[in-house]
């Protein structure tokens, strides 16, 4: 019997922003891929791929609703793949979980990346789990926020808006899922990804605001939180203000040890 090659990625959520530019960018460098839908894993319709050495998990939401909820994608779906990639074999997986998450966090939703992680941890697979920030490129989340505000020349900072953000280019962090689907400079890590400028969510506000001749508006906590639950055009959900408001750090300097490459500075959308 003819020994199957393993030499392709298969990529779930490609319909998302990350997904889309790592499609691009696997295309565009010749990279062999395979794209996987997450109705396949909802339905148990799972096309062959024993033809491939590395699984790029990137199925995930960011905001419940009566269809779907945290722990039914983020967690439950980590699992069918978990079990997908030792029946085909594949003995490596990338996961994108969220810079901040840890065993002590309290937002439902970095509990169910939390537990994802320990999924992917336990699974006994060779792993690198992402901790991203903001990834910043063309149709990202932060820039579609921005840009429907600016449209109302005005962008909404919750509280002090002295909270740091460390953004990342699309074109770095694809260019890293690449390395680390290759290295085993990656292998069993958790690894923040995170770009080189470390910039309060104020200042990275004004200076996209400078460019598009929008101003900023203080909004405080109290109210932004309030909003968030009775508005569903207010511009931060409940999770966007966990996430900002948690102030999260992360290590790029363990980032750029183990990757090598140079990173963008990202200070405006």
């Amino acid at each position: 019997m003819r020994k199957i090659s393993k030499d392709k990625i298969a990529i779930s959520g490609t319909t998302g922003f990350v997904g889309k530019n790592l499609e691009n960018f696997f295309t565009q460098n010749n990279v062999k891929y395979k794209t996987i839908s997450r109705l396949a894993f909802q339905k148990n319709k799972l096309p062959l791929i024993s033809d491939c050495n590395c699984f790029v998990h990137l199925v995930g939401i960011g905001i419940e609703t009566e269809k779907e909820s945290f722990d039914e994608v983020n967690v439950e779906l980590t699992k069918k793949i978990v079990d997908v990639c030792k029946k085909s074999k594949i003995k490596q997986i990338i996961y994108f979980s969220g810079l901040g998450v840890s065993s002590k966090s309290t937002s439902d939703y970095f509990i169910s990346k939390f537990k994802a992680e320990r999924l992917i941890i336990k699974s006994g697979l060779d792993y690198t789990i992402f901790r991203p920030s903001y990834i910043i490129g063309k149709d990202d989340y932060l820039t579609r926020n921005f840009k429907k505000q600016i449209r109302k020349k005005k962008i909404l900072i919750p509280g002090s808006g002295k909270y740091i953000i460390q953004p990342i280019s699309i074109h770095d962090v694809c260019h890293i899922v690449n390395l680390a689907s290759q290295s085993r400079n990656f292998s069993k890590k958790i690894i923040d990804l995170v770009g080189p400028e470390k910039i309060s969510f104020i200042q990275f506000a004004k200076n996209s605001a400078l460019r598009f001749n929008s101003k900023i508006e203080k909004i405080s906590i109290k109210k932004s939180f309030d909003r968030a639950l009775t508005e569903k055009k207010f511009p931060y959900r409940i999770e966007d203000l966990n996430i900002l408001l948690g102030d999260f750090h992360g290590n790029y300097k363990k980032l750029k040890i183990i990757s090598k490459i140079e990173f963008s500075r990202i200070k405006s959308i």
